[in-house]
């Protein structure tokens, strides 16, 4: 399976230890809900087990989850920002 990976803009420093811009697999309502399900980090691709919380402010939504990332269940903060389609994780 792949996944898409937008363009990344040079000038942005989101890519920035301990922030990782990565590629995502989500489900999107009729509503406008967005879901993250999997991603792709370290050549790996983990699923999401669970969704904690979800904040929507007005340029980004930030999600806390829970999913498997070496062989250990693990807390993870996931960012969406739908102007430019990209999504940041950053381990907790």
């Amino acid at each position: 399976m792949s996944f898409y990976a937008p363009p990344t803009d040079p000038d942005t420093n989101l890519d920035q230890d301990p922030n990782y811009i990565v590629p995502v697999i989500a489900s999107f309502s009729t509503k406008g809900g967005v879901q993250p399900l999997y991603f792709q980090y370290a050549d790996q691709v983990i699923r999401i087990h669970s969704v904690h919380f979800c904040e929507k402010m007005t340029r980004m939504i930030r999600y806390e989850c829970t999913a498997a990332l070496d062989g250990h269940l693990t807390e993870i903060n996931l960012t969406f920002f739908p102007y430019d389609n990209r999504w940041i994780m950053k381990p907790r």
